[in-house]
């Protein structure tokens, strides 16, 4: 099973149907916030869409929960978890979730780390990313409790320092 994960797109229409259209393949799509859209953007519909902090008077849910094979994936914003100082309330929160897999976004910053047993993925920025030069994406791939996290930038190209493997 594939996902494919946005973040913080902060107004950006067109290059959601561009990322979203380069991977056919993903299963599931999800917006990690700050869109900065309305709810009836074509651009929007093939992902499941959190509210961030700059999503001002829409009616996006401040959290999206799926079942993504034999694990549940929890996608917040991540401004009500405080996630650029810590994880600590995120994965108090998934915890209390049963999530194995977090998607978040705010902190512009992007990264794939294991914690507590979770996998939590912050796809970055595609608009305004921090700490790197690229703007990014994110593609988790989880095969028979196997995960690969890989990341891209707006062209599609892979950023092999951001890649993680591991087992749930």
């Amino acid at each position: 099973m594939k996902a494919l994960i946005v973040s913080d797109s902060h107004g950006l229409d067109q290059e959601l149907l561009t990322i979203f259209n380069r991977h056919q393949d993903v299963d599931i799509a999800f917006h990690c916030g700050d869109s900065q859209l309305t709810g009836s953007a074509e651009s929007l519909y093939p992902y499941r869409v959190v509210k961030g902090n700059c999503d001002y008077g829409n009616d996006f849910s401040d959290e999206v929960m799926e079942e993504f094979g034999t694990f549940r994936i929890l996608c917040v914003h991540g401004h009500r978890q405080d996630v650029k100082y810590s994880l600590d309330q995120l994965i108090h929160h998934a915890d209390q979730k049963n999530a194995a897999i977090v998607l978040y976004g705010h902190s512009h910053v992007a990264k794939a780390e294991q914690r507590d047993g979770k996998l939590f993925i912050n796809p970055g920025s595609i608009r305004m990313p921090r700490h790197r030069p690229e703007k990014t994406y994110a593609v988790l791939t989880l095969e028979d409790g196997q995960f690969t996290v890989d990341f891209y930038d707006l062209t599609g190209e892979t950023i092999n320092a951001l890649h993680l493997d591991g087992t749930l």
